[in-house]
């Protein structure tokens, strides 16, 4: 919420996906959320699993600009096959040892999106939060930052 891409001229985190390691980690990291932004609790953000009811509803609603939920929780559901143009901020909470899999997790950043951040302000980057060390796993040696944005 502090450290990710900022949309709606720096009033609401961007589309993010949390990549939880089960559903158990998935409800926790729900649970946290909800303690720490209680005026935000049960819509913001939202696990999404093959366990949720009702998930392609959610699904659909995460794809939408400016509908919540605007963070969404996943265990696999949303690692490959998704696309929406406004995910800026990918959080991996979880450990990925396939190459593959994981340059499918990072492919849901990768869209273009045209006037995210306003008339003519395109998306030109995402944040990548690596959690467990899969970058370095991989040999991976991405210039690193701190994550503050202001627009």
């Amino acid at each position: 919420m502090t450290r990710g891409i900022t949309v709606a001229g720096g009033d609401r985190l961007g589309k993010t996906i949390i990549f939880a390691k089960n559903q158990a980690h998935a409800d926790f990291i729900a649970q946290r959320f909800d303690a720490n932004y209680p005026h935000w609790k049960g819509e913001f953000a939202r696990v999404i699993t093959f366990k949720t009811e009702y998930a392609q509803s959610l699904i659909d609603a995460f794809a939408q600009k400016d509908k919540p939920p605007h963070i969404a929780i996943s265990v696999d559901m949303l690692d490959t096959g998704i696309d929406v143009p406004e995910i800026v901020n990918l959080v991996f909470f979880k450990l990925v040892r396939s190459k593959t899999k994981f340059w499918q997790m990072v492919g849901r950043g990768t869209r273009l999106c045209s006037d995210l951040f306003g008339p003519g302000q395109h998306k030109q980057f995402f944040y990548l939060f690596d959690y467990c060390q899969n970058l370095e796993y991989f040999g991976q040696n991405p210039p690193a930052t701190e994550g503050v944005v202001t627009l």
